[in-house]
């Protein structure tokens, strides 16, 4: 072999062993960043409205110990439902991945699906674990033939009253407010009733309810129907509810109408079931004072119509860590989280065994008695108009309610409303 053929071979030699020394370092370096990545643990953001209970912290407390190398960083939201929506709009129509698991209005499923903000979970919300779920919950979070989010807990809008004083809970309204006015001063009370007259969702659903209790309805398909003598009749009973309530009750929402009641102020209340924990808790002036009972009807109406609520899961389509975020999602929605929400939060679970749970009944034993009204509750109109809609309800039961207009002025502003939307937006 020549010299020139010599020093050839050993260049050739040297860039293989080259070769071979940069390939061993790349191995070993993609194992460790593989490895690293596994053991590094993943902060996903979840989405909420404020909560006054212990039940978020639990939640995530149990989570992070079940999945010690996923942190969950609690982002909260503003009370209203309301202001939680607008936020949600603006971030996610600017692609935002900040956000990773959304708490979501029952109401508004439709619309963020629609707006594709959301990831499509048919897959991982299997049917087999959707058999488990009461089946309202389930249709709410249905859109265009896709599970869009899984049911966190249902709402139904309930009765509290001041067992103390009333020693039957009353079935009209009529009746409602008669025992009020023959009642107020005992117990301490100041007022016979608190509600949420604030202008924003809450009232909807305070004012849809005195409606459909008195035999009223706001949409049947894509008709119009509000504009009828049992809608107006149904407002009414709200004005009457106005005048033995506080003065401030027309700015009031959830957790203003709990304060005054818990603080012993008023003999009625209508809210949610999650207050029922918080008015029977250790630093309640009124503990073991309170019974509850199912929203009462009107003169022209069969029963009374608890409005339906409740709250969904959802994952940010922009999420940078989908898995883990479903994660969360499937432990906060299953029967263990469910579990831990109804004993700290009060909230009704959507999985149905979870009615039968004797610690569940024992810390709220009234949920077995009301399991129909619970079940039954009447929806908001359900519509992919609904926004619209409700923006014109919230300013027209809100002016009633403050006596700019009468509740046939209302209802009549609302019939005209909802007719242009669905004819404009129909077009769309």
């Amino acid at each position: 072999m020549g010299k020139k053929s010599k020093i050839m071979t050993s260049l050739v030699s040297l860039m293989l062993v080259l070769v071979l020394i940069a390939g061993c370092s790349s191995k070993g370096n993609s194992t460790a960043t593989n490895s690293t990545s596994k053991n590094e643990p993943v902060t996903i953001t979840y989405s909420a409205g404020k909560d006054s209970t212990p039940a978020t912290q639990k939640l995530v407390e149990a989570f992070e110990q079940k999945y010690p190398n996923i942190k969950v960083k609690v982002q909260e939201l503003p009370n209203s439902s309301d202001d939680q929506h607008n936020s949600y709009v603006t971030a996610l129509s600017a692609g935002d991945s900040s956000i990773d698991v959304l708490a979501m209005d029952i109401i508004w499923t439709p619309e963020f699906a629609a707006a594709n903000w959301l990831l499509p979970l048919d897959d991982k919300f299997t049917q087999e674990m959707r058999d488990k779920f009461l089946s309202g919950p389930v249709e709410a979070v249905t859109y265009d033939g896709h599970i869009w989010a899984v049911p966190r807990f249902t709402d139904a809008g309930v009765l509290y009253y001041r067992k103390d004083i009333i020693s039957t809970p009353p079935k009209t309204w009529e009746e409602l407010i008669q025992m009020a006015k023959d009642n107020v001063g005992k117990g301490g009370t100041k007022y016979g009733i608190v509600f949420q007259g604030n202008q924003y969702e809450g009232l909807v659903c305070d004012a849809l309810e005195v409606i459909g209790s008195n035999g009223g309805n706001v949409l049947e398909g894509d008709k119009v129907t509000i504009n009828t003598p049992q809608a107006v009749g149904g407002l009414q009973y709200l004005l009457d509810l106005a005048k033995i309530a506080p003065p401030g009750v027309t700015t009031y929402q959830e957790e203003d109408a709990r304060n005054v009641f818990q603080q012993g102020e008023a003999i009625f209340m209508r809210n949610w079931p999650y207050a029922w924990s918080l008015v029977n808790g250790d630093d309640s002036p009124i503990k073991d004072k309170v019974g509850i009972a199912p929203i009462p009807k009107g003169k022209d109406g069969q029963a009374g119509t608890p409005a339906l609520g409740g709250w969904n899961l959802g994952i940010n389509k922009y999420s940078k860590h989908p898995e883990e975020a479903w994660k969360f999602v499937e432990f906060v929605t299953s029967e263990e989280g469910q579990k831990i929400t109804a004993l700290e939060g009060g909230n009704l679970p959507t999985i149905k065994s979870l009615y039968q749970d004797k610690d569940v009944l024992a810390k709220n034993p009234y949920w077995s008695d009301l399991y129909d009204a619970f079940i039954t509750a009447k929806p908001r109109p359900v519509t992919p108009f609904y926004p619209q809609m409700s923006d014109s309800m919230q300013i027209n039961f809100h002016k009633a309610l403050t006596g700019e207009i009468t509740p046939q002025q209302a209802i009549q502003n609302i019939e005209k409303d909802l007719n242009d939307i669905i004819k404009n937006e129909g077009k769309k």
